[in-house]
């Protein structure tokens, strides 16, 4: 379907109703272009600045936002906001359910800004008069501000009932995000002002935010040339040996879709993505001797081993990632029951370490390794299921386990038949002559990694 065609139908429709209802020439022409402005800032691709700005992320939403809104005044801006955000959405091809649910978020913050200017006795908002209308301005900007990140904390806390963790990094990063909000909103306030006291001044105002865009898309591209480098860096780890060939890959695959099955924002997903390709960095001071020896590791060449998720954290705080995705791949050797690399209570590892725990080891029982074969999934699902509430998180392995299409209860049920009839004969498939697998804690990693 052409959604251009689409987009400009509901703006024409629009218009002809507004027109209908003895609207000026003044008024269409700021609605129509009211709906321009706000289609480019939703379509201006976000800049993600988490690792340099302590979690905020930038873009012209804000700016376009506010503009709109003291050009136009409240109720065309959320007119012009449910148009643009509607064409929008059907441009880019999203569903019904996801098209409703942004409309809140992109269109209340702005009502609500509106709103407070009134409330704080602002004038008529598209003849704003500076210095008298200050308070107002600053007042409707910090509403804006405020609405907008709290849409953020809100998709958070109804994500997964198991959401304290991300919580908590929602949380750290509200101050950074409201700094960066309000800034955005005061550049957009700026423009509007200028615009208003002289609309000839627009062309000259014009380049100023475009100025913002082109920073931003700058920025964007340098983003891009260090997430290269990060791939590159993690392809290199995986390819000193063929037998963890592209394992940073699958466990990531694995990873992003535990993360699915939680409900995790996109956000979440996409600094998951990143700890899950990355988790193995560290790998790269352990020396391809111990990385490839057949046999069990001595106790020096074990604490060699253990300190490489201390070293792939150290390496992604080189590259200005926050100390909570820091932290994650600190912590994905740890284990539920507390007794994983750093002895770490589960209350005190985040929840995404324990995901990729299980991408983790899932990936090592089904690949071959120089001193076993891979394992039948099967199998290594079975061993994920035997170790929910001790090795593994239930939540993040109970759902890779129905991700994989694993039934728990019935598969349960066989294997403790299994266990029950194996006694002394071992003959079940668990049993003491099954191969060892990394569910096994001993003295050598191959049992954890």
């Amino acid at each position: 379907m052409p959604y251009h065609a689409v987009s400009i139908a509901v703006i024409l429709t629009a218009v002809a109703k507004l027109a209908q209802d003895g609207y000026s020439m003044r008024t269409l022409i700021m609605l129509g272009g009211a709906v321009v402005l706000i289609y480019a800032g939703l379509g201006m691709r976000v800049q993600d600045v988490r690792r340099n700005s302590g979690g905020a992320s930038q873009s012209m939403h804000a700016a376009v936002g506010i503009l709109v809104l003291y050009l136009v005044g409240p109720w065309l801006a959320v007119v012009g906001g449910t148009i643009a955000s509607v064409a929008y959405d059907l441009h880019r091809h999203r569903s019904w359910s996801r098209l409703i649910g942004n409309l809140p978020t992109r269109i209340v913050p702005i009502a609500v800004a509106g709103w407070v200017w009134s409330l704080a006795g602002g004038g008529a908002i598209a003849h704003m008069s500076l210095p008298a209308d200050y308070l107002p301005l600053l007042l409707s900007v910090a509403a804006f501000a405020l609405v907008n990140e709290g849409s953020f904390l809100w998709d958070a806390m109804s994500a997964t009932d198991l959401a304290r963790a991300r919580w908590r990094d929602e949380i750290e990063r509200l101050p950074a995000n409201l700094f960066v909000t309000v800034l955005e909103s005061l550049v957009g306030a700026g423009v509007a002002a200028i615009s208003i006291d002289n609309p000839w001044a627009a062309p000259v105002v014009v380049p100023l935010a475009a100025s913002m865009y082109v920073a931003l898309e700058r920025g964007n591209r340098i983003q891009q040339v260090t997430d290269s480098a990060l791939d590159t860096f993690a392809t290199i780890v995986d390819e000193r040996d063929r037998y963890t060939f592209e394992h940073s890959d699958r466990v990531c695959e694995y990873a992003v879709r535990i993360g699915r099955r939680l409900k995790f924002t996109e956000r979440q997903l996409e600094a998951l993505y990143w700890t899950s390709r990355l988790h193995d960095l560290g790998k790269v001071a352990v020396d391809n001797a111990i990385l490839n020896k057949p046999g069990s590791l001595d106790a020096a060449e074990f604490d060699v081993m253990r300190a490489h998720p201390e070293v792939s954290a150290r390496i992604l705080a080189s590259f200005s990632f926050g100390d909570y995705d820091a932290d994650v791949v600190r912590c994905h050797h740890e284990r539920f029951d507390g007794r994983g690399y750093l002895g770490r209570a589960a209350e005190d590892v985040p929840l995404e370490a324990f995901v990729i725990a299980v991408a983790d080891a899932f990936d090592a029982m089904t690949s071959d390794r120089p001193y076993r074969e891979a394992l039948p999934h099967e199998v290594a699902l079975e061993e994920i299921a035997l170790g929910v509430g001790s090795q593994f998180h239930p939540e993040p392995a109970l759902a890779f386990l129905a991700e994989m299409g694993f039934d728990l209860e019935s598969q349960l049920e066989a294997l403790q038949t299994s266990l029950d009839d194996d006694g002394a004969s071992s003959s079940g498939r668990l049993g003491s002559r099954r191969p060892r697998t990394p569910i096994e804690l001993g003295d050598d990693f191959r049992d954890v990694a």
